[in-house]
């Protein structure tokens, strides 16, 4: 995996060349900076997510690399903020991870994986996602209507297989310091009332994070 610090204020674009995809890391930065992750009380390092931020920042990671997230989201761990980002592409599978150091300093690493080198499930993620017809961007909106709420992560919920049918969505929504779960077929994009039913733990950021490693 590739490592680059970049200090977000030089205004200088900085280039990925080490993957057959190019992405900007200037933009990715601001895609960070933007998205985010506003410290509001130093001593409880609350974080502070806009409303429509996740869905921006999807779009802006899919017109970047060319491919299709699979899931972005702001990861559980307590520390330092961190982004993540799992992107299919017809033969390969980009991870992002971007951890904001400091004010001033920003670290990305990014990996891509050839199909080869991934597993079957997130092989039946790769070949889920392209029987969507709502696009990520939509279903975090809608979810965000309805909940009231800034989502912080969001994604394939569980990809098609002989015991799912359903392509969807899942939207995790936080409100008032709680985290909740929302689901948006992604089909139709209709409204899915249970969305714990559509939810699969092994999600794609999760399971590039041990492939990466």
């Amino acid at each position: 995996m590739a490592f680059y610090y970049v200090t977000p204020h030089t205004g200088t674009p900085l280039t990925l060349m080490n993957t057959p995809r190019t992405v900007t890391l200037s933009l990715l930065v601001a895609m960070l900076l933007a998205m985010i992750v506003l410290r509001a009380d130093a001593k409880e390092a609350a974080l502070v997510v806009q409303m429509g931020a996740l869905a921006h920042a999807t779009e802006m990671v899919e017109q970047e690399t060319g491919g299709k997230v699979l899931e972005i989201r702001l990861a559980d761990e307590k520390g330092d903020a961190v982004f993540e980002a799992a992107v299919a592409h017809e033969d390969a599978v980009l991870y992002m991870r971007i951890t904001s150091l400091s004010d001033t300093v920003t670290q990305i690493a990014i990996k891509e994986l050839p199909l080869w080198l991934t597993n079957y499930k997130m092989e039946a993620y790769m070949n889920s996602i392209s029987r969507a017809k709502v696009s990520l961007g939509q279903a975090i909106q809608t979810a965000e209507m309805e909940a009231r709420a800034p989502a912080i992560g969001a994604g394939l919920a569980r990809p098609l297989s002989g015991s799912n049918a359903v392509l969807a969505y899942y939207i995790e929504t936080l409100k008032g310091g709680k985290r909740e779960r929302q689901a948006v077929d992604a089909k139709t994009g209709a409204w899915i009332v249970n969305p714990e039913a559509a939810y699969e733990s092994w999600t794609p950021v999760k399971l590039l994070r041990r492939l990466a490693s």
